[in-house]
């Protein structure tokens, strides 16, 4: 039904598919611009992590599909000449996670330090 629904969109009211994508696209380019490469990325992963703590079946389906998606957009990618196209590829989410990861245990090791200087 909600796929009738967008093809009879589609067919009645072009431009105002075409309105809301463009400013979907707009809204989602001025924050990747606002937050910078690293701190969108940041909250992907934040955004990521919430909806596997919430629904970790569907998030591992949603990861599988997304790390399909990457190999795809990285095989596309790797037909442009070295270094032409280095800022389109996707990062790594289970390198960022690791890393993150290790500064929070880092992080809690100093704390604990902190805290009890004897030990």
């Amino acid at each position: 039904m909600i796929l009738s629904l967008l093809a009879l969109a589609v067919v009645l009211r072009p431009w105002l598919v075409f309105g809301v994508v463009f400013v979907t696209v707009f809204v989602a380019l001025g924050v990747f611009l606002a937050l910078g490469y690293d701190g969108f990325w940041q909250r992907a992963m934040a955004l990521g992590r919430w909806y596997a703590a919430r629904r970790p079946e569907r998030a591992a389906a949603l990861h599988a599909r997304l790390d399909a998606f990457a190999m795809k957009w990285d095989a596309v990618l790797d037909r442009f000449p070295e270094g032409t196209v280095d800022g389109l590829y996707l990062p790594d989410f289970g390198e960022m996670a690791a890393a993150e990861a290790r500064h929070d245990a880092a992080l809690d090791r100093r704390f604990d330090r902190l805290r009890d200087p004897e030990a």
